[in-house]
């Protein structure tokens, strides 16, 4: 998130007592809209948005969602966050047996510059695959104390430390593909999902590689911290009995623009 600040203090609610995660995406949302962070059309539209397309992480051993939704219900940035005391369930990102999340801690994004939604989300995937970071959170009763450790990790130019692995060279033994995303947010939520829920429908051991770094293409985090942006190269490699027939299917929704998906 660079230097810029997205976590305000009046964008906390702690404790965020909710029964399901539409109430809780309700609390979270009407609170920015009440600040003047969102319009009115946000928290129809990310409640609509979580039902078709799922935020729930499972990060670490404590469950995450990052709900959001289009930059055009949105006046300035922000990140909303609640911390609950009893999880509420979501469904796993990139699940597609919509696995369930028993979900403590929501990240809401805001985010009002859709070229800018990638680089959000990658960062927050990255500090969310902090152990020390979530634990802090879960654990601490004090307010102020819950205030100085969102900023601190929200509000600093982040070095990730994200799932990815850095990788030499590729297994030149096994098939691959190489492909160019064209798809204007990247390997952003909604096409990383239908990505990561395509190759889970394969037994192959799948891998994408980007840049220096290589992602299990089954694990939605691992995606996302790749940083795939619009131009971005990636090669793909499926290592298993229906390798060929991933490869295929994988090559076809990429140049398909993932179905033509917002």
């Amino acid at each position: 998130m660079n230097k810029s600040i997205w976590f305000f203090e009046e964008n906390l609610i702690f404790p965020l007592n909710a029964s399901t995660n539409t109430e809780a995406i309700e609390e979270l949302g009407s609170l920015l809209y009440k600040n003047g962070f969102v319009k009115e059309s946000f928290v129809p539209a990310v409640v609509a948005r979580e039902k078709e397309f799922a935020t729930g992480l499972p990060a670490s051993e404590i469950g995450v969602a990052i709900p959001h939704t289009d930059a055009h219900h949105i006046i300035k940035q922000a990140v909303a966050v609640g911390i609950l005391p009893s999880p509420v369930t979501f469904c796993e990102m990139g699940d597609p047996e919509e696995k369930p999340v028993d979900v403590r801690l929501i990240f809401m994004l805001a985010v009002p510059d859709k070229n800018l939604v990638m680089t959000v989300l990658q960062q927050v995937i990255g500090i969310i695959q902090n152990k020390e970071f979530l634990q802090k959170l879960t654990s601490t009763s004090d307010r102020q104390q819950l205030v100085q450790i969102l900023d601190t990790y929200l509000n600093a130019v982040q070095n990730q430390a994200t799932s990815t692995s850095n990788v030499q060279e590729l297994d030149q033994n096994v098939p691959e593909i190489k492909l160019i995303i064209r798809h204007k947010v990247g390997l952003h939520a909604r096409p990383a999902t239908i990505f990561v829920k395509l190759a889970k429908q394969f037994n192959s051991n799948i891998t994408v590689f980007c840049e220096n770094r290589k992602a299990n293409a089954k694990s939605i985090i691992n995606v996302l911290s790749l940083g795939a942006d619009e131009g971005s190269e990636i090669t793909i490699q499926a290592d298993g009995e229906d390798s060929i027939e991933a490869l295929i299917a994988l090559q076809e929704l990429v140049e398909s623009n993932f179905g033509g998906v917002d």
